[in-house]
């Protein structure tokens, strides 16, 4: 009995023993197991980290106000934490000597990766400083969900260069504050030129230190001549002649004398900023701008602004306006990070939260998706841009027009131009023919740059 109750106890220390070198063993290899897999999570996180090496980014940018700039930096940080591995150095400035300095950098092989260009893109590709993005459209870039005609636009030989920041078309700012002050009845937007000359020396009698109008720039001349089925330079072809020039600054002399357009010394100290503009300073009651500017120069005042077309042609019955690009972005050819630039852009303009920040202030996004989510959500502003871009699709049949070669230029030739005609230096059919001269040699000259 004493050795069958030995054997039992012997049997049960046994029992014991062999479970817990199984317990220490499982807790071993779970131990080892533990380690083995902590270690590869860090060398995954090491071979992460190693994959996406540090850049930094440049971005430049011209604003059309502060309200641009401080949106476009709030993108950015989004982007930056989205993207730790990624810092941008922002580059941003009012338009005046935007290019100048753009023009030094790129001489110097010093430009930003990522530029914001205008309807002058094609210049600076004819200079071969511009990246083609063929590459990286489809993998960093997405442009699936872009509009065809905005696509176009930034495609030159065959080839994508910019990437288009959104849908703009040209229009005439009205305080409508203003001309009820003046007792002036507020115009249809059916009106035409005709009306707009009797309705603007009544603002400017009627309203102490206000002028009707101020000068519609070189941009308010393309519009001109698409009222009259005519465009400015469109494949190697110039499409106007002196007597249009002759016509268009004679409109603004006739004007000024009567009273609706501003003195020249008004004129020449517009500024480029809505805040600063002859407008928001109550200097004029009419300006010509972007549809995409509404929101800024709406902003920078307590008055009550309304987006007009251009006064139509009577004869021809068009307001010549047309769908455009607003601004692009385009990356630096020898920018040491294309595919960081390429996926920067692709977030402007095709991120949901970045596009909702970011809303229509470079215009109508071209994202398809992107452009009904912000209409979904507009406020009542923003339904006036909206609602004035389906007006021009609706009462326009005006072609896109890309800007003239050899941009910046042209465009101070033709200030000057309106400048020699303020003060009188030159008849207006004397300046009219010196320009026209002036502008075929410029343009041949770019021409064959390009060749």
């Amino acid at each position: 009995m004493k050795k069958l109750l030995l054997l039992f106890i012997l049997t049960l220390v046994m029992a014991f023993v062999v479970a817990c070198n199984s317990e220490s063993s499982s807790d071993d290899t779970t131990k080892d197991t533990k380690e083995e897999n902590t270690t590869d999570t860090e060398d995954s996180e090491e071979d992460t980290e190693a994959a996406e090496e540090d850049v930094t980014l440049r971005v430049a940018w011209w604003g059309g106000g502060q309200e641009r700039h401080d949106r476009t930096l709030q993108v950015i940080e989004m982007y930056e934490e989205q993207n730790p591995h990624v810092t941008i150095e922002a580059e941003y400035s009012g338009f005046d000597g935007y290019f100048d300095k753009l023009n030094t950098q790129l001489a110097a092989g010093n430009a930003p990766d990522v530029i914001q260009f205008g309807g002058n893109l094609n210049d600076f590709v004819l200079r071969d400083v511009i990246l083609p993005l063929d590459d990286y459209a489809g993998n960093e870039l997405d442009t699936s969900l872009h509009s065809q005609s905005m696509l176009d636009s930034a495609t030159f030989d065959g080839k994508l260069y910019g990437v288009t920041l959104g849908t703009t078309a040209w229009g005439v700012l009205v305080n409508k504050t203003a001309i009820e002050e003046a007792g002036v009845t507020m115009p249809s937007k059916e009106w035409t030129w005709e009306d707009f000359k009797e309705i603007t020396p009544q603002i400017t009698e009627n309203m102490d230190g206000m002028y009707g109008t101020s000068d519609f720039n070189e941009d308010g001349f393309g519009v001109f001549l698409a009222q009259r089925d005519k465009y400015t330079y469109l494949d190697g072809k110039i499409g106007f002649g002196a007597e249009d020039v002759k016509d268009w600054f004679n409109l603004w002399k006739e004007l000024r004398e009567s009273g609706g357009a501003a003195i020249p010394e008004v004129q020449v100290s517009a500024s480029q900023t809505p805040e600063q503009s002859l407008i928001v300073q109550r200097d004029v009651a009419i300006e010509s701008i972007a549809s995409n500017q509404l929101g800024a120069y709406a902003g920078a005042t307590e008055d009550e602004f309304e987006l007009y077309p251009y006064p139509y042609n009577a004869e021809t019955g068009k307001n010549g306006i047309s769908l455009r690009p607003s601004q692009y972005f385009a990356a630096y050819k020898d920018t040491p990070h294309p595919e960081e630039a390429a996926k920067f852009m692709d977030f402007f303009v095709n991120n949901t939260e970045a596009t909702e920040i970011l809303g229509n202030d470079r215009g109508a996004p071209v994202n398809s998706e992107v452009r009904q989510n912000l209409i979904d959500q507009a406020s009542e502003l923003d339904e006036k841009v909206y609602s004035y871009i389906d007006l021009v699709s609706e009462t326009s049949d005006a072609p896109y027009i890309p800007n003239l070669p050899g941009y910046n230029e042209n465009t101070q030739l033709f200030t000057e131009t309106a400048q020699i005609i303020y003060y009188d230096q030159k008849t207006v059919e004397e300046a009219a023919e010196d320009y026209f001269e002036e502008l075929l040699s410029n343009i041949e000259k770019y021409a064959s740059e390009a060749e």
